[in-house]
């Protein structure tokens, strides 16, 4: 008897089936950032954590600063999916030993100009041993009570959007110098123009999967229409992974006040749908993604 392989989601969802049902949170594990209420203040509080290790999601080679700065901005990338304030960041180090401290002061400096434009501030944080150099940035942010966008709230025939271009960011250096989509997800969320969101962090062929499947649904996918970053193609686009731009849905008639009204420079594209559950065309890509377990 062969037995199916487990990817990174069956274990997350092993994992987190041990915990007990949450009692104080408004969102909890699954979307991009944890939510819960925020007493007396109009606003729901929105959490979210994530690491950086070095020979994963970067080398000994890459520029301290751009180091630092991808450590921030994915946690700012989670709270711009779900059309969230940050507010503040935790971070803590791991450091090897005969770590040049030089090096861990520029990390921090990339930091620090990541978060600036959205004054974000550091609360604190935690230094320790280690084998490699990693980071882990938690952060606290807000939104208004009840607006924060999640993966599970799509309808079938809501349409599919993407912000920029993907494919190529782990070879292009992309991965260590995107900008995160905040004033473009704030503004999606503000509008309520989406429906469900989430970024791409693992690669359209691992998220459009995921949101899909948070909202119970299959969906078609336009490969002809898929943005692609100069160089790439298709499949690039759909595997690469990390291009960190946004994946949203939007009903069908909504879309053309959407395109009409789009006040930034960040280009938008359409690629598709989603559909009715137990539905799913790739338009004869393999969708495939980043996962830990491979």
């Amino acid at each position: 008897m062969v037995t199916a392989r487990r990817t990174e989601d069956d274990w997350v969802r092993r994992w987190l089936a041990r915990w007990p049902a949450p009692r104080n949170l408004t969102v909890g594990a699954g979307d991009d950032c944890a939510v819960l209420p925020a007493p007396g203040a109009g606003y729901d509080l929105v959490l979210k954590t994530d690491a950086i290790v070095q020979d994963v999601h970067f080398t000994r080679a890459d520029p301290p600063r751009r180091i630092g700065a991808k450590a921030v901005n994915r946690v700012l990338s989670d709270f711009a999916a779900m059309g969230a304030e940050p507010l503040t960041l935790t971070v803590s180090v791991g450091l090897p030993r005969h770590q040049a401290p030089a090096r861990i002061e520029q990390c921090y400096a990339g930091m620090a100009r990541a978060a600036a434009p959205y004054r974000v501030s550091l609360a604190g944080g935690e230094t320790t041993r280690a084998a490699e150099l990693w980071f882990s940035v938690s952060g606290l942010g807000r939104v208004p009570r009840g607006r924060a966008v999640r993966r599970a709230t799509a309808t079938p025939g809501d349409r599919l959007l993407v912000t920029g271009t993907l494919g190529g960011a782990p070879r292009n250096g992309k991965h260590l110098t995107f900008t995160p989509r905040l004033p473009e997800g704030r503004w999606l969320a503000d509008h309520r123009f989406a429906t469900a969101m989430l970024d791409l962090s693992d690669g359209l062929g691992k998220d459009l999967p995921r949101l899909a499947a948070a909202s119970q649904l299959g969906f078609t996918l336009d490969a002809a229409a898929l943005p692609l970053t100069r160089g790439c193609d298709a499949a690039a686009a759909v595997n690469d992974g990390e291009d960190y731009e946004l994946l949203f849905t939007v009903r069908p008639g909504r879309l053309p006040a959407l395109l009409r009204t789009w006040p930034f420079a960040t280009k938008l594209t359409p690629i598709g749908r989603l559909t009715r559950p137990g539905t799913v065309n790739t338009d004869g890509l393999i969708f495939r993604g980043y996962d830990h377990f491979d």
